[in-house]
């Protein structure tokens, strides 16, 4: 695999540069050229009604607080100075600071429309989500690419994030709710994430946390399709639940791996061969 890695890495930079943007804008046509998705009949029907303590949904609702213990944790340590060592440049937490206030915000957002789950609370809890995918995006376009090209994304991102949320909602409202460029501003981070891994060096250790992170997110999404089967087998817990805890581990290995990683030697854009030769002990 290294092996792999290291011969793509060996491609003049423009060019990878070239193959990201390609990547990129050929994923967005094809979304364009899709017919429009509309929020499926039974996406606010979740397999657990229970009702505890007097809190509807109470698994569904209680879940969500691990967001809120890891977005706060990530926030407190990114103010710490003991954080001075997981950056080279101080503006490069920016990204991580609106990432875990996006996924601090998730947990408040969810909880309030798993109470009452309706289209009129959905955007609650989307909206910190698209901060959160198009942070980390950003985050690893300036760890990737350039520190510049990351910040100079960033609020470009976070609209187009918000914007999708948006614009399937006063779809909705005129009963035309199309959900395309909300599952693009979802998943297409993940994917573009994983393309600049391979392309370019790393900036800083521990890539393979972030991996991590990303097999936790993955299992989140398979735990939330089977949300009626996992709670049929016992009835203790559902699916959408677990999605929740899932998907709150992912958000805490991206904290874990800040906590512990370490700049690597900076690559020299000037030539192919310092940029990659360290993958091996890098990533």
């Amino acid at each position: 695999m290294y092996a792999i890695v290291r011969r793509i890495r060996s491609v003049d930079r423009p060019k990878r540069l070239g193959m990201l943007l390609a990547l990129a804008f050929v994923a967005f046509c094809a979304v364009c050229l899709q017919p429009k998705i509309p929020l499926g009949a039974r996406y606010h029907v979740f397999a657990d009604q229970r009702t505890m303590v007097g809190i509807p949904r109470a698994l569904n609702v209680l879940s969500n607080a691990i967001f809120l213990i890891v977005g706060v944790w990530g926030l407190k340590f990114l103010s710490a100075s003991r954080s001075r060592s997981a950056f080279l440049e101080k503006k490069e937490r920016l990204p991580y600071v609106l990432f875990f206030t996006g996924v601090a915000f998730t947990g408040i957002g969810s909880a309030y429309y798993h109470l009452a789950p309706v289209d009129s609370r959905l955007p609650w809890d989307l909206l910190p989500m698209t901060l959160c995918f198009m942070s980390i995006l950003a985050a690893t376009t300036a760890e990737r690419i350039s520190v510049r090209a990351g910040l100079y994304l960033l609020p470009a991102l976070i609209t187009f994030g918000m914007a999708s949320v948006l614009f399937w909602q006063f779809g909705e409202l005129r009963g035309q709710g199309d959900y395309r460029f909300y599952l693009f501003a979802q998943y297409f981070p993940a994917i573009a994430i994983a393309a600049m891994i391979i392309l370019f060096q790393p900036r800083y250790t521990l890539t393979r946390d972030l991996f991590v992170g990303f097999v936790f997110y993955v299992l989140a999404k398979i735990v939330e399709l089977l949300d009626a089967q996992i709670y049929g087998l016992d009835r203790i817990v559902s699916g959408h639940a677990l999605k929740h805890l899932c998907a709150g581990v992912a958000c805490y290995w991206v904290l874990r791996m800040l906590m512990l990683r370490r700049a690597t030697e900076l690559p020299q854009l000037s030539s192919n061969a310092p940029e990659y030769a360290s993958y091996g002990n890098s990533s």
